[in-house]
């Protein structure tokens, strides 16, 4: 499954009561998931990471009390108790719960730990407590793992496999990364705008398993884009070589030479907000361009433009209706199964455009004059 379909399977596991285990290699965006998941149902999201826990650090270390009881003859008897101190991720669930709002508790790489921590997750997983400690009500829990190779895969993981019993009490989802939804999260986090063009023209590049050197994951990305950006801005003190080993480092020699290539080429800008939107009507130009452009360059150029259109339709003050018409033209230029799947998107995300366009007769019969051709 992609991250969208990932996501909604989560949120639908997690309204049923049960515990989802999303599967997934490292750096294909669990954590985002999580993130996004928790933003969108007002969530306070408290993370886990199995990897760097203790034995005997989640359930707390263990003190002595005393406590005084009467016995049968009426006395007072000091017994002695084991208490267990309370973990600072623990304490901040019990913090926000406080605060009266509901918990996404995140439990991350429950398979590349201690097989004794393991153990004490799982306890906090499946039974909801652990040395005296109950999860509330409003906790919703959420865990992840690297994929392993007993399930059939060559995955190179040092993983800690659980038992068919502890398998059995989980609903698996397996989340495979999607450079589409990338480039539509890249776009939404504000990722540099060469590094999203990038992926959108090598998009097998996103998740690229390189033998003997560093593997490109989505995570990756994240941080080629932050150096980029630091690059960018202070090209005249940083060498080139020195960014180029940065780079290496982040997604492999190959990929690495590729994307210097790539930036300090000319390849063809995407079709801007202005080009599309300048002029009294669609020029020929943008026409043209639309014609020679991949599905995948077209798609990244719409999502800018739907990002910055949807941002400007919020002032109440921007000619709407003018800008809406334009855009139904320069959407049916498009490729027909292209088109439809954008015309969803709107839907789907982008509120204040599809309020407009769906009053736009001809955005309502372009989408179903496309739906008829494609269905036959």
């Amino acid at each position: 499954m992609n991250f969208i379909e990932t996501l909604k399977s989560v949120d639908l596991v997690l309204a049923t009561g049960e515990v989802p285990l999303v599967v997934g290699e490292s750096g294909i965006g669990k954590t985002a998931l999580a993130k996004k998941l928790a933003k969108e149902n007002e969530w306070s999201l408290i993370v886990i990471d199995g990897n760097l826990l203790k034995e005997g650090e989640i359930g707390g270390l263990p003190t002595v009390e005393s406590y005084i009881i009467s016995n049968s003859n009426g006395q007072e008897v000091v017994k002695k108790t084991t208490v267990y101190a309370v973990h600072n991720k623990l304490r901040e669930i019990d913090e926000e719960i406080s605060k009266g709002r509901n918990v996404l508790l995140f439990i991350d790489e429950i398979n590349r730990c201690e097989h004794t921590v393991q153990q004490e997750l799982m306890n906090l997983i499946l039974n909801r407590e652990i040395n005296g400690y109950k999860l509330h009500d409003d906790v919703k829990i959420l865990a992840a793992m690297n994929p392993s190779s007993k399930y059939g895969s060559d995955f190179d993981y040092q993983v800690v496999d659980m038992d068919a019993a502890q398998e059995n009490r989980f609903v698996w989802l397996n989340m495979e990364s999607d450079y589409n939804q990338w480039l539509k999260w890249a776009i939404g986090e504000g990722l540099e705008q060469k590094v999203i063009e990038f992926i959108s023209t090598f998009p097998e590049y996103l998740h690229k398993i390189n033998e003997g050197d560093v593997s490109a994951t989505p995570r990756s990305y994240e941080r080629v884009s932050k150096s980029y950006k630091v690059y960018k801005d202070q090209k005249d003190s940083i060498p080139k070589a020195v960014f180029l080993n940065v780079i290496k480092g982040n997604v492999g020699k190959v990929i690495a030479e590729e994307f210097i290539n790539f930036i300090e080429s000319d390849y063809s800008p995407l079709i801007s907000y202005e080009e599309v939107f300048c002029g009294e009507t669609l020029s020929e130009s943008v026409i043209e361009k639309v014609k020679n452009e991949s599905h995948t360059r077209l798609y990244l150029s719409v999502m800018n433009i739907l990002r910055d259109l949807e941002s400007n339709i919020k002032n109440e003050d921007y000619e709407a209706s003018y800008y809406i018409n334009r855009f139904v033209q320069f959407l049916k230029v498009y490729p027909i199964d292209l088109m439809v799947g954008i015309m969803k998107e709107i839907k789907n995300s982008y509120k204040k455009v599809y309020e407009k366009a769906i009053e736009n007769e001809e955005f309502v019969e372009a989408y179903f004059e496309s739906y008829k051709l494609i269905r036959g």
